[in-house]
């Protein structure tokens, strides 16, 4: 019988922490929803309050970092190319060695 109590507690007390952790873990979903939630309407709000000055100063901004961007771009761009120029010129230049030296061996064994 005494046997059967103890099981019995052992049980209940598991089903308690089981429900108790699920609980929590719902709670803290919601919760974190809810900060979401609020965040997003502080920022949503923050944006509708801005004045045409904030405005004006946002868009000088993007327009200085679009024109930064579009530097680093060029720039990039013309590496590339310097690049493919480079190996260009040393692929012509490996060929005219190799045939120099063709001809070096040619020339070798015709004195022979």
């Amino acid at each position: 019988m005494l046997h059967k109590w103890v099981v019995g507690l052992c049980f209940s007390f598991f089903m308690s922490v089981l429900m108790a952790a699920s609980v929590t873990a719902t709670e803290d979903e919601e919760l974190a929803q809810t900060v979401f939630e609020l965040e997003r309407s502080v920022a949503i709000l923050q944006l509708s309050k801005a004045n045409l000055e904030d405005y004006k100063v946002m868009n000088e901004k993007m327009t200085s970092l679009e024109n930064r961007v579009d530097f680093f771009a060029v720039l990039t761009l013309l590496l590339c190319v310097a690049l493919v120029i480079l190996f260009i010129q040393l692929r012509n230049q490996n060929k005219r060695l190799l045939a120099d030296g063709q001809m070096i061996k040619e020339k070798v064994t015709a004195e022979k």
